[in-house]
């Protein structure tokens, strides 16, 4: 969390053209038809047929392609494992457009391919002239993202999504042209702005987790949740993608304005910083009084405690973790004990076992033991009581097993 208002600079659009080397050739049709009119008999073919819709429009919102919008195609010839040569956890397909957070690269499957009469597979030409063709879209969806304050990411916005939505159904096989922001598409402002109910103070007070959780469920459901939404932006039931966006970046401006330029830490943080705000000792009733406790202690230093009017599990979280910290170290000195103990009944054993031997040597000549007591208590490390005991011991066995 940062009071910075912005730690990013919006990404450059920019169109690049594709060279026939980065894109795989086109399926070649006739061996596709060949292996599907044999029934797989033509076995050459097998890999034409199973081409699929590998041709793509894609654009980097992030990282370090950033702003570059292009034609591509993923490599049909290699397995379905293989064939992705972009980040698979940053891939998003913008045809399941919804609530979901802004992904680092998006990408539309054009509905082009043998059997599609309407649109066949493009060539590298052909794709590039389609990029150009709808780059304006791509352009607009990125310059109409909304910056997230605080952070380096971005929110969507209507505009953004329409765009989206509109490259989309240009990739469709009937290549439908752009109808431009989607009415049942809201910004959270609109919405506030005539429903100012739908605001909950507690906002304000909630970390990043909790923050993203609610424009989530703002985003989704909100409309659904309140009908007077719908009915004042005349939005009706059938409306398959209404939603209202933006919401993760007009929560995190509404709680920016709130911190009033104090540095922002979650409930949990602090705690982390504080070691004797709790403990694995603490009690239930020491756990409740975190909160109030730990934000009297960040407003007397300026700090903008996040998560502490609400419900919270940090105190107990970080409770457990510390309490796991004991049971842990139980374990590993409990494992070190037993080692050590194994270590001594070896050691003890091997100390008298010398000890033994050499209380079974002659006595020097003038009858005094070859090693006194005394020399043997210091070299075994022990009393040299304790090397007369065992000396007695062994004495006393010998006189029994005589006997």
């Amino acid at each position: 969390m940062t009071d910075d208002q912005n730690i990013f600079t919006r990404p450059q659009f920019h169109l690049v053209e594709q060279s026939p080397d980065k894109v795989p050739p086109i399926p070649d049709a006739d061996k596709a038809r060949r292996y599907l009119d044999t029934n797989g008999g033509y076995d050459e073919g097998r890999v034409h047929a199973a081409a699929g819709h590998y041709q793509r429009l894609v654009l980097h919102v992030s990282g370090e392609r950033a702003g570059q919008f292009y034609f591509h195609g993923h490599d049909w010839r290699r397995g379905h494992d293989e064939r992705e040569d972009l980040p698979a956890a940053s891939l998003w397909d913008a045809a399941r457009y919804g609530w979901r957070p802004l992904p680092p690269v998006i990408y539309w499957t054009i509905d082009a391919h043998h059997n599609v009469d309407e649109r066949p597979f493009l060539s590298v030409e052909e794709g590039n002239a389609f990029a150009r063709k709808v780059a304006p879209l791509a352009e607009a969806l990125l310059m109409g993202l909304t910056p997230v304050v605080g952070t380096s990411t971005f929110d969507w916005s209507p505009e953004a999504a329409s765009a989206g939505m509109d490259i989309a159904a240009a990739c469709t096989r009937h290549q439908h042209p752009p109808t431009g922001r989607r009415p049942e598409l809201l910004t959270m402002a609109e919405v506030v702005a005539a429903h100012p109910a739908i605001v909950d103070p507690g906002w304000l007070a909630l970390d990043d987790r909790s923050l993203d959780n609610e424009a989530e469920i703002l985003s989704r459901s909100a409309i659904g949740r309140h009908p007077a939404i719908a009915e004042q932006f005349a939005i009706g039931p059938d409306a398959e993608h209404a939603a209202i966006l933006g919401t993760r970046a007009w929560l995190y401006e509404q709680r920016h304005q709130a911190a009033a330029g104090r540095p922002m830490k979650s409930l949990a943080d602090w705690i982390a910083d504080h070691p004797g705000l709790v403990t694995a000792d603490s009690t239930a009733a020491a756990l409740k009084a975190v909160p109030a406790q730990a934000e009297a202690d960040a407003a007397a230093r300026g700090v903008y405690l996040l998560g502490s009017t609400s419900y919270t599990s940090a105190a107990y979280d970080h409770r457990e973790r510390l309490r796991e910290k004991v049971l842990v170290e139980l374990e590993t000195y409990g494992a070190a004990r037993e080692r050590a103990e194994d270590t001594v009944k070896s050691l003890r054993a091997a100390v008298y076992s010398r000890l033994f031997q050499v209380f079974s040597w002659e006595d020097r000549r003038d009858g005094a033991p070859v090693v006194t007591d005394t020399e043997l208590g210091k070299l075994a490390h022990t009393s040299r009581q304790a090397v007369a005991k065992v000396r007695a011991s062994v004495a006393d066995e010998e006189t029994e097993t005589r006997a």
